[in-house]
């Protein structure tokens, strides 16, 4: 089993503080509720919490103001906001103050559980680095992009794999590659095309639900994996992706896709029908998604 964590919610509307604390008690962790900003601040004062999960529109304090005053407190703590699904953007604003990520209502017990997972996993992660002097973890992060690695792309496949085998579920690994970069890198420096891959992550991670994964592959190859989602879902998530690349980098990019377990049922065989979904974009004319 999992070590349980320990959890402070802060919501002031009482079902809604409910109903997340049924799932992240069902999921192990140790939850503490306050209904205020001010009440929540105080409390994380005499406890320790890896997670806070905290209504992005609280009457007494705004999410940004909010995020600050926890990173003030302890910087090693992951923030989640909960939003509506209007209201994604001001969520996305608030990552920009340090936030970890956020849910969204009407909940998904499933999206909850996912997302607390990786915030937890995060914290774990900045306490090793503080405890160890370096930030992060070197080996699962890229340091260029600071997106994670392929070393750690590999361990992330072994857990969700596990994960859909007990909750019989999909996911689909997008396998991404800019078009033409070594063109890009000829014409305009190492340096323009260093400023470009970071732009490109950057717009992936902002682009998927916070539940999916973007990792360096090597070079200008990347994955995302695109959690709980089957191919068609994927398709959709990969063309809007693509369509925002081409209207706001100087670049395309190319995409293919392989589903487990529709497509395979091992790491390896999912990541090479996902590369020969890539291969068959970039030869019938790139910028463009194909499947296995």
């Amino acid at each position: 089993m999992k070590k349980s964590s320990d959890i402070l919610v802060i919501e002031d509307e009482k079902e809604v503080s409910e109903t997340l604390g049924q799932v992240l008690y069902a999921a192990g962790h140790n939850v503490s509720m306050a209904s205020s900003a001010k009440e929540g601040l105080k409390m994380l004062k005499d406890i320790k919490c890896t997670v806070v999960i905290a209504e992005l529109r609280m009457p007494d304090m705004s999410g940004s103001d909010l995020v600050r005053a926890v990173k003030n407190i302890d910087t090693k703590i992951s923030i989640v906001v909960i939003t509506p699904y209007l209201f994604i953007n001001s969520a996305i604003e608030v990552m920009e103050d340090g936030a970890f990520g956020y849910i969204t209502k009407p909940f998904n017990p499933s999206e909850i559980r996912i997302v607390v997972e990786h915030a937890v996993e995060r914290y774990a992660l900045m306490d090793e680095a503080n405890k160890k002097s370096y930030y992060y973890d070197l080996s699962i992060l890229d340091g260029l992009t600071g997106v994670y690695n392929h070393r750690y792309l590999h361990e992330v496949l072994d857990r969700e794999i596990t994960r859909a085998r007990r909750y019989p579920q999909h996911f689909c690994a997008i396998m991404t590659d800019v078009d033409n970069f070594k063109k890009y890198n000829d014409t305009n420096g190492h340096m323009a095309g260093d400023e470009l891959l970071r732009g490109l992550t950057n717009l992936f991670v902002r682009s998927v639900r916070n539940l999916d994964m973007v990792f360096r592959y090597g070079g200008e190859e990347f994955v995302i994996l695109m959690i709980e989602t089957d191919k068609k879902g994927a398709v959709l998530a990969a063309e809007r992706v693509l369509n925002l690349v081409r209207l706001s980098l100087p670049t395309t990019i190319s995409m293919g896709i392989s589903d487990y377990p529709a497509d395979a049922a091992e790491k390896d065989v999912l990541i090479d029908k996902a590369d020969k979904a890539l291969y068959q974009a970039k030869i019938t004319g790139k910028n463009k998604v194909c499947v296995a």
